[in-house]
């Protein structure tokens, strides 16, 4: 008999009646929610910060979904009022423009965060047997966050998001059937705009959650790569990455405070005067040199590659010439995205 039901005997003897048995001390809310399973076993070297940049991309997720919700609120994606509710969100709306900042900053460090990350587990080949689909996963998330990126520029509706739509639809006729998605007549019904908000809003985060879902199964049942015999608790590696997300957030509000992302005029069709969002600078960049099919050809090759690496390295060691592409493709996506940085604005689709 053990104690609950010792008690609940007790309790007959004495007062002659049934009563409920007492609730466990011992099974609080960490109980209810079954959080002992995070009890389980993990490389020691994991909790180094290099091994976070994984779960600090999902908590800049996070950060991004809750910020995107509360603007979402304020938005309106009918083109013709899409500016002028962002312009009242960051003028009226309660803390409008520190929130919308705190969302621009979530993303730039995301999108950093996800690429160092990519850049950390292929410097450990931790994509080789049996981990290639972890792999390809983490490559789809950093397609989709990209798209995120992309949409929620243009959803601005300003004129940097303006140009941006306008290349979207022009390199949509270079693809054909493929881009039919993109063209301004693929739904009578809706604009291009709302489309891509609804995108934005709803099937991008919703194929998001699916692959970090996927990824994180393939994490826990495959396990971290390390070569490192010493082991850790996961539920104390979690307490440590809250404590690095805690002290992330607060350099996310400080610079959200003190650096709010601008916001331009309204789009003018027919003009092109700015440059894309900083992460796509090299894609501009490959735009200048081979023209609008580089918009398409450079992430193509980028993609393809990162898929292509599990196949290509199936030994016992990274062969060097594939260390060494990796090298000089990273250097050639840094270098674009510097040069497209410095140079001088181009027209690139006769606007």
């Amino acid at each position: 008999m053990d104690r609950t039901e010792s008690m609940a005997t007790a309790s007959r003897d004495a007062g002659g009646g049934s009563v409920a048995p007492p609730v466990d001390a011992a099974v609080g809310v960490g109980g209810r929610f079954a959080l002992h399973a995070l009890g389980y076993s993990i490389p020691a070297v994991a909790n180094r910060l290099p091994y976070m940049l994984g779960g600090l991309t999902f908590l800049g997720l996070a950060v991004l979904v809750v910020t995107g919700m509360w603007l979402d609120q304020y938005y309106n994606p009918d083109p013709l009022a899409a500016h002028a509710s962002v312009v009242y969100t960051v003028t009226r709306a309660p803390l409008g423009a520190w929130v919308r900042a705190l969302h621009y900053w979530a993303a730039c460090v995301v999108l950093v965060s996800i690429m160092a990350h990519l850049v950390y587990v292929f410097r450990r080949r931790s994509y080789t047997r049996p981990r290639e689909v972890t792999w390809w996963s983490g490559v789809l998330m950093l397609v989709l966050v990209a798209g995120l990126a992309f949409t929620g520029t243009v959803l601005r509706a300003d004129q940097e998001g303006g140009e941006a739509l306008a290349h979207a639809v022009a390199a949509a006729e270079l693809l054909g059937p493929l881009g039919a998605p993109l063209s301004r007549d693929f739904a009578a019904s809706a604009s291009l705009l709302t489309r891509l908000h609804n995108a934005h809003v709803s099937l991008l985060p919703l194929l998001l959650v699916a692959t970090i879902a996927l990824h994180f199964w393939l994490i826990r049942h495959l396990g971290i790569n390390a070569a490192s015999e010493a082991r850790a608790v996961f539920s104390a590696h979690l307490r440590r990455l809250a404590g690095f997300g805690l002290v992330g957030f607060a350099a996310l509000s400080l610079l959200a405070a003190l650096f709010p992302p601008a916001l331009g005029h309204r789009a003018v069709e027919g003009v092109e005067v700015t440059k894309p969002f900083w992460p796509f600078l090299w894609i501009y960049t490959l735009e200048n040199t081979l023209g609008l099919w580089g918009m398409i050809i450079g992430p193509a090759v980028l993609i393809g590659f990162l898929i292509a690496v599990p196949l290509l390295d199936r030994g016992h060691e990274r062969p060097t010439w594939l260390t060494g592409l990796a090298a000089a493709l990273f250097v050639a996506l840094l270098g674009a995205l510097i040069y497209g940085f410095f140079a001088p604005q181009m027209q690139h689709i006769g606007m």
